[in-house]
């Protein structure tokens, strides 16, 4: 069994101490860029047409928005030094065009690849706004995260506030909505088969709507699991996974769109409150995790089959948040 798809690709790990950077051969693992060396890394998003570029969203240990072009052996600082950065998306269509979330609370929109930056200033406006939280020094404000845009309707745009609400727009920001207020929301996904159906892993279990966000339902097979993780196969439309915390089964993977859920890779441990679950590029029935040691490291592991089986790769890390994967082209 390789331990990675037949192709290399490029894995960008987040972690508590930093960004590192691995290039996954066939043949095992390779180390490539280490940076932000005690920074912990919220997010990170991966130019589409270039490996080696990438945006890097540093939060509550460190902060700011930065950009390596060399696969994560130097990185330049773009901005936000006095905030934490915990989300960071590229619109599907035009990847010069970023989104950025933070604490303190706010979304803000680049056209230039994060040079510069505006804030849709609508969501201080929102109702439920005074009472958005974190339990953390200094800000205790509540972060924006979670980002999702579809590619067929670039003019709706999805975010989650970590403690807060759903935040939507059906218009490119100009006018803004919210939903699952008070919830906990981490991580928000919509259906690459249907822009209409959108995903919303929260700390009290995964929802659904099929209305674009006006109306949500809890999904049974998930209800109350803390969910960090919602991942679609984008090449089989009815394949989904959603990583939730628990030890033993945290990875569960759903048939039929979302409609129902069961856990694989029995034996797999928790991740905790991180996403560091993928499927690769060249092969989407294959996936990489990071899971949590006791001692708070982190370890990858690799699944041939969908996650019905896995199998540990070589390496020990610091702890990992955020997992992207990236074909290694170039």
């Amino acid at each position: 069994m390789s331990p990675m798809a037949t192709e290399p690709n490029l894995l960008y790990l987040g972690t508590e101490d930093g960004l590192r950077v691995l290039r996954a051969e066939p043949t095992g693992l390779e180390r490539v860029g280490r940076s932000l060396d005690e920074n912990a890394v919220r997010d990170v998003s991966v130019h589409p047409s270039d490996p080696r570029e990438a945006l890097i969203g540093c939060g509550l240990r460190g902060r700011g928005l930065h950009r390596t072009t060399d696969a994560g052996r130097t990185v330049e600082t773009l901005g936000f030094e006095d905030e934490w950065v915990w989300g960071v998306e590229r619109d599907p269509i035009d990847p010069e065009t970023v989104y950025v979330g933070t604490e303190p609370p706010m979304l803000y929109r680049s056209t230039d690849g994060g040079a510069t930056v505006d804030p849709f200033e609508g969501i201080d406006d929102l109702p439920s706004r005074p009472d958005w939280t974190f339990f953390h020094d200094p800000f205790r404000a509540g972060h924006v995260h979670g980002i999702a845009i579809h590619p067929d309707r670039p003019d709706r745009l999805f975010a989650g506030v970590e403690h807060g609400a759903l935040l939507y727009t059906h218009d490119g920001g100009e006018r803004w909505h919210e939903a699952l207020v008070g919830r906990d929301l981490h991580r928000i996904a919509i259906d690459p088969a249907d822009p209409d159906r959108v995903f919303a892993g929260t700390g009290a279990g995964l929802y659904r709507s099929e209305d674009a966000g006006d109306s949500w339902e809890s999904v049974a097979d998930l209800a109350g699991a803390y969910v960090h993780g919602v991942v679609f196969d984008p090449d089989r439309p009815n394949r989904a996974y959603v990583y939730a915390d628990r030890d033993g089964e945290p990875v569960f993977r759903s048939a039929n769109r979302g409609e129902s859920w069961r856990p694989v890779g029995d034996g797999l441990p928790a991740a905790g409150p991180a996403d560091t679950l993928r499927t690769l590029p060249d092969d989407p029935a294959r996936l990489v995790y990071a899971g949590e040691t006791d001692d708070g490291t982190s370890r990858l592991y690799a699944s041939d089959d969908a996650g019905d089986s896995w199998h540990r790769l070589d390496g020990t890390f610091p702890k990992i948040w955020r997992l992207e994967v990236a074909p290694a082209t170039v």
